[in-house]
C-alpha cells in the first residue's frame, strides 16, 4: 500500500505524490501523477535515493514541481529533473530542509555545513545555476532546526524554527533580506501561510518553552509581514501543525484532539471562530495547503499516509489514493 509523505500540485489538475511501498524488508520510493485533480493517478520514475529518517540525512522525503518538467525530490539530499520525472540528477548543495518554486524560480533553505546558519539558494527552474544568498538565518539552539519557506509569485518569506523562532528573511525585490517574523517572543513553534503576496496568517505556539500557559494564537499580515496584528480570539487548540491559507479570512490548521487524532479546524472570518471540519487517524499533517482559494491539499501522517484534498476552500476533505 502506498503511504504518502509530500504533495504538489502546479494546476488545479496535475500533482504528484511522493511516498513509500513495502519493498523486500523495508520500504522504496514511490512518486505518483495526476492529471485530472486526483481521480486516478500513473506511477512515474522515483529517483534511487533512500527515505530520510530525519532532517540530517541521508535520503529525501518531500516533492515539489514548478511545471511539468521542473521538479525537486528533496529533505535532506537534494535530486532534481528535468523532464518530468523520467530522469533524476543528485545535486551536491548541501542539507535542503525547505523548497518552494514560484515566478520561473526555485529557492532552497540550506543548512550551512560548517556554522549553525542558513543561506537560501535560487535558481531559475529549467537550470541548475545554484547561488546563494548574501542574508543568512540563525539556526538556533535546539538541536533539530526547522526550516519553513512560503511563495506567492515574487514574494516570499523564510522562518526557522528550533524548538522557538531562531529568525527570518523576506524574498524583496528579487533578494532575500533580513526579516522578524511573528513571534520572537512566544516560546514556541510557528506556522506561516500566505493567500496572496500581502495577507499573511501565523499561528503560534505560545509557551511550549516556558512556562506560560500553552496556547495556540493567530496573527495577521495584510502588508507582505511587515507588521502582524493579533488576532484576540485563541484557537481551541493547544498547537498548530501545519497551515493553509484559502483566503484572507479563511485558514485551515492542522492539529491534534485529546485523543491524539490528527484534526483539521477551519475558520471562515479571519480567526474569530473556529470548527472541526476533518478528524484522522492518529499521528500529524503533512504539506497542508490551498493550490487555489477552493481546492487545497493534505497528508495525515498516521501509521499509513492518507492523502487528502478538498474542493470546497476547505469544508470538506476526502482521501484520494495514488493506486494502479
Amino acid at each position: 500500500m502506498f503511504s504518502a509523505m509530500s504533495v504538489t500540485f502546479i494546476s488545479l489538475t496535475t500533482g504528484w505524490a511522493l511516498g513509500t511501498v513495502p519493498c523486500g524488508t523495508g520500504s522504496c520510493l514511490q512518486v505518483w501523477k495526476t492529471n485530472d485533480s486526483g481521480r486516478t493517478w500513473a506511477e512515474v520514475p522515483a529517483p534511487p535515493a533512500p527515505i530520510a529518517q530525519g532532517s540530517d540525512g541521508p535520503g529525501v522525503r518531500e516533492i515539489r514541481f514548478a511545471n511539468a518538467d521542473d521538479g525537486w525530490i528533496f529533505l535532506p539530499d537534494l535530486w532534481v529533473t528535468h523532464d518530468g520525472g523520467a530522469h533524476w540528477t543528485r545535486q551536491s548543495v548541501g542539507q535542503v530542509l525547505a523548497l518552494e518554486a514560484a515566478s520561473g524560480t526555485v529557492h532552497a533553505a540550506v543548512l550551512a555545513a560548517d556554522q549553525p546558519q542558513f543561506a537560501v539558494l535560487t535558481s531559475p527552474v529549467h537550470g541548475d545555476a545554484w547561488q546563494p544568498s548574501a542574508t543568512k538565518v540563525d539556526a538556533g539552539a535546539g538541536p533539530v532546526p526547522r526550516a519553513q519557506l512560503v511563495l506567492h509569485g515574487t514574494a516570499g518569506w523564510l522562518m526557522i524554527v528550533n524548538r522557538t523562532v531562531a529568525g527570518g528573511a523576506r524574498l524583496a525585490g528579487g533578494r532575500w533580506i533580513g526579516w522578524q517574523p511573528p513571534c520572537m517572543d512566544g516560546r514556541g513553534a510557528v506556522e506561516l501561510a500566505a493567500s496572496s503576496a500581502s495577507d499573511l496568517v501565523a499561528v503560534c505556539n505560545e509557551g511550549e518553552w516556558n512556562d506560560r500557559p500553552h496556547v495556540a494564537r493567530a496573527y495577521m499580515s495584510h502588508d507582505g509581514g511587515s507588521s502582524f496584528g493579533l488576532v484576540p480570539t485563541p484557537l481551541p487548540i493547544q498547537g498548530a501543525g501545519g497551515l493553509g491559507a484559502a483566503r484572507s479570512d479563511v485558514w485551515v490548521v492542522g492539529s491534534t484532539d485529546s485523543d491524539s487524532r490528527a484534526i483539521l479546524l477551519r475558520t471562515s472570518d479571519g480567526g474569530r471562530t473556529w470548527r472541526t471540519v476533518h478528524r484522522d487517524a492518529q499521528g500529524r499533517w503533512l504539506d497542508l495547503g490551498f493550490t487555489s482559494p477552493q481546492q487545497g491539499v493534505a497528508i495525515s501522517e498516521g501509521t499509513t499516509g492518507r492523502l487528502l484534498m478538498t474542493f470546497d476552500t476547505g469544508q470538506t476533505w476526502a482521501p484520494v489514493a495514488p493506486t494502479r
